[in-house]
């Protein structure tokens, strides 16, 4: 008897079987490569920020507050100069990125948190920024409840991270998921402090945190605002 020609089941499985590994192989790694690729866009786009926030304060001679109603702008009381939701001297809302300029979103459509010590957004009637400083600074921690150890700043901007928890999205206008670390949620609370460390997973023993943050220096802009003879 001839013998047939063509695959067996078991033939046909072993192939399908390398091919799954194969594509396998290539697929975790480029799913990497665009995670990775997303960190750094977002990243750059924080620096940009920033950037544009010390191009702001030496335009006006303060920084821009808060967006609190999620339109792009910034939400300030006329009447007396000074931002509209404080809380210890500290303003807490979204970027306001119409008002500055800039992207409104980081890579993975959610708006930027934006922290900032409220002092430095004072305007007429209530008085600019001046060499003296004052108010009540931003902390940057390495973990939460870090008390008077973090590094202090005048602005800080969060973007959420890949899992975006307690960010607004900026697709559905809606408030994610609260995170459940202790790190990331000290970044969605209205106080002075904020996390920024390493990424971590969240069968990590640190907890999930995805968060990725840049800040302001008091010094620096000081420094930018004297140069460009904004001050003193």
């Amino acid at each position: 008897m001839k013998r047939s020609s063509g695959f067996t089941l078991v033939e046909m499985a072993v192939v399908i079987f390398i091919i799954t590994l194969l594509l396998g192989s290539i697929l975790v790694p480029l799913a990497t490569q665009v995670e990775q690729k997303q960190i750094s866009d977002t990243q750059k786009t924080l620096d940009e920020i920033r950037e544009a926030l010390v191009g702001f304060a030496l335009v006006n001679g303060y920084l821009p507050c808060p967006d609190t109603n999620d339109d792009g702008a910034e939400d300030v009381n006329a009447g007396t100069g000074r931002c509209g939701t404080v809380a210890g001297g500290i303003a807490t809302g979204n970027l306001p990125w119409a008002t500055v300029g800039v992207a409104g979103t980081d890579a993975w459509s959610n708006r930027f948190r934006y922290v900032l010590n409220e002092r430095y957004a004072w305007r007429p009637p209530a008085a600019l920024i001046n060499l003296s400083g004052g108010g009540t600074d931003v902390r940057v921690c390495q973990a939460a409840n870090c008390g008077g150890t973090g590094t202090a700043v005048v602005a800080v901007i969060v973007s959420h991270g890949k899992n975006g928890y307690g960010a607004t999205n900026s697709l559905s206008g809606t408030t994610n998921p609260s995170p459940t670390g202790a790190d990331e949620l000290e970044n969605t609370d209205a106080d002075r402090e904020v996390v920024s460390r390493a990424i971590s997973a969240p069968e990590s023993s640190a907890g999930e945190f995805d968060d990725i943050v840049t800040s302001l220096s008091q010094y620096i802009l000081l420094n930018r605002m004297v140069a460009a003879g904004r001050l003193p």
